[in-house]
């Protein structure tokens, strides 16, 4: 029996070593490769049109009206999402008329909505959908996606409501500019302008 012992114990020792080793290996397989900046100047349109967006859902005969303030929301959340994927960003209210940029990004929202809470201290879930046009300085789009972004959030009573509507809204937000900002750097359109930027640059 004292010589088994050691036997076993040298084979767990083993084993334990050879799936300590093989875990790095298997995390790094099944973590996604990170795109990375896109090596473009670009302008990100934010008209007073897209920042005045909302969207009313309800009725005051039913569960009640409400408005979602999304684009005053998104005015705020997009250039610091989308800032880090470009080697340059600047905003305007309009698009240019002459581009000294590679793209001009033109967002629009397309849909927005949330479900309803049956109950006081429920959760509500909400959806915003966020439609894409990238182009060229010579005005060709190059890019056209929508892009969804989500939130849930813990609602309070009548007395919150309010503002907890404004967090809904902000996390959706959030959310969708954060996905717009790693669709763009993972998109292959965009990611094959970036090679032949970079061939040229040579």
């Amino acid at each position: 029996m004292t010589k088994v012992r050691p036997f076993l114990l040298t084979v767990l020792t083993g084993c334990l070593v050879l799936l300590t080793a093989s875990v790095p290996t298997v995390r790094a397989q099944a973590a996604p490769a990170a795109a990375g900046r896109l090596p473009f100047d670009a302008v990100l349109v934010l008209s007073p049109e897209f920042c005045a967006t909302t969207f009313k859902q309800g009725s005051m005969w039913t569960t009640g009206g409400e408005t979602f303030n999304v684009g005053k929301m998104a005015c705020a959340e997009l250039e610091p999402a989308l800032k880090p994927a470009y080697a340059d960003l600047t905003v305007a209210a309009a698009p240019p008329a002459s581009v000294n940029a590679h793209f001009v990004l033109i967002p629009s929202f397309a849909s927005a909505h949330a479900t309803t809470s049956a109950f006081a201290f429920s959760n509500r879930e909400m959806d915003v959908f966020l439609e894409w046009t990238v182009k060229d300085p010579a005005g060709k789009t190059v890019w056209l996606q929508t892009v969804q972004g989500s939130s849930k959030h813990h609602m309070g009573n009548m007395f919150t409501h309010s503002h907890d509507v404004k967090l809904i809204v902000k996390d959706s937000v959030k959310d969708v500019a954060a996905q717009s900002a790693a669709r763009m750097e993972a998109a292959p359109e965009l990611r094959a302008l970036s090679s032949q930027h970079a061939s040229a640059a040579k």
